[in-house]
């Protein structure tokens, strides 16, 4: 059976401390792997990753359109910053693009930078809570946090980064979050999940094509939906 592909088509973004193009990093993507809680809490353990990290959820299993934005919400650059009391998302007032320098100005200069979003689209910390699990599969609600002004919710994979590059973000952000006594960094794994109606250990195709030096072409096979799932 001849293979379906989705095209997407992706501006340049930037990522952590360096803000180098992801472009460099999206040459080198390999397709990503159908984890389970439990693999992604072994690949932490094993490697000495000391992070507790949260899970995206799906309302409907097998459901491709919803599986692909949650995939699609790992390559999201936009900051997801909380007020702790209001709920209201934070957006940035300047006009750098790259995310890293976003991060760092809410660590050092949140005041001047940031201030509560306009546009009535953005969800409230509410809204994104409803997507999110513990390790444990248990719901999260702001009671579950740990006490704090702001929450930045800071997403993560395994087939995005090398062990290498993941532990030298995850240093960096250790450390942005050191000089900061209002801001707490929150984690969530964005890999695909059996739970979701996949199946496990099989691979999203990925195909990705350099459109000159500002973006690139991702066009995405068939997700591997399992044909039967217990409940």
């Amino acid at each position: 059976m001849k293979n379906q592909w989705h095209w997407l088509f992706l501006l340049l973004v930037f990522i952590f401390s360096s803000c180098g193009p992801t472009i460099r990093v999206l040459t080198g993507l390999k397709d990503p792997k159908v984890e389970s809680r439990e693999s992604i809490q072994r690949y932490l353990a094993e490697n000495k990753f000391d992070i507790n990290t949260n899970y995206l959820t799906v309302k409907s299993k097998r459901d491709s359109t919803e599986i692909f934005n949650r995939f699609l919400f790992g390559f999201n650059s936009d900051m997801m910053l909380f007020n702790a009391k209001t709920g209201e998302k934070h957006c940035f007032l300047g006009t750098e693009e790259c995310s890293g320098i976003q991060m760092q100005e809410a660590f050092k200069n949140f005041e001047e930078k940031y201030t509560p979003c306009t546009d009535v689209a953005e969800p409230s910390l509410d809204d994104f809570l409803a997507i999110l699990i513990n390790q444990n599969g248990e719901k999260i609600d702001k009671n579950s946090l740990p006490e704090a002004e702001f929450y930045l919710f800071q997403t993560w994979n395994k087939y995005l980064e090398s062990k290498k590059r993941f532990k030298e973000n995850l240093l960096w952000l250790e450390e942005l979050e050191k000089s900061s006594d209002k801001i707490e960094i929150i984690y969530i794994n964005t890999d695909l999940l059996d739970e979701w109606g996949l199946e496990k250990g099989k691979s999203l195709p990925i195909k990705i094509k350099r459109d000159g030096k500002k973006s690139v072409s991702m066009y995405f096979g068939s997700l591997p939906i399992a044909k039967q799932h217990h409940e």
